[in-house]
């Protein structure tokens, strides 16, 4: 039976980062949240969460929760960035937009496409050939 991700009190306002100690991971829905979480099998000490308002919460996995945090409340942009590239992979951009012209929001939304890993292309185009019968 699979764990679901508890809110206490409310739920952080999505997208959302998550500091793992090692890397930073990025959830852009509840339902991704849910799904991604589970599967890290973290244990022990709660991780730091930043909502999309740049809110603190925490992840607490023994107790599948996530929970706002009250010593810690709002990040700054400068720290999130900081955060970003402290934690990101060697092959990872570097965020280089300037801070000053950017709202908050925009800050963390921009940090979150560049963790998510870039899809590609799955369509599959049609050949344009017609199927050729089989006669016997």
């Amino acid at each position: 039976m699979e764990k679901r991700i508890g809110y206490f009190p409310r739920q952080p306002r999505f997208p959302i980062l998550l500091d793992t100690g090692t890397e930073l991971l990025a959830f852009r829905t509840a339902a991704e949240c849910e799904a991604g979480l589970p599967l890290l099998a973290l244990v022990g000490d709660p991780r730091p969460v930043i909502d999309a308002r740049s809110e603190s919460f925490a992840f607490y996995p023994d107790l599948h929760t996530v929970a706002p945090m009250i010593v810690i409340r709002d990040r700054t942009k400068a720290e999130i960035v900081a955060l970003y590239h402290a934690r990101k992979r060697p092959d990872a951009p570097a965020y280089t937009r300037s801070l000053a012209s950017r709202k908050l929001a925009d800050v963390i939304s921009d940090i979150v496409d560049l963790l998510r890993p870039k899809r590609a292309a799955t369509r599959v185009r049609p050949s344009g050939a017609k199927p050729q019968r089989i006669l016997e």
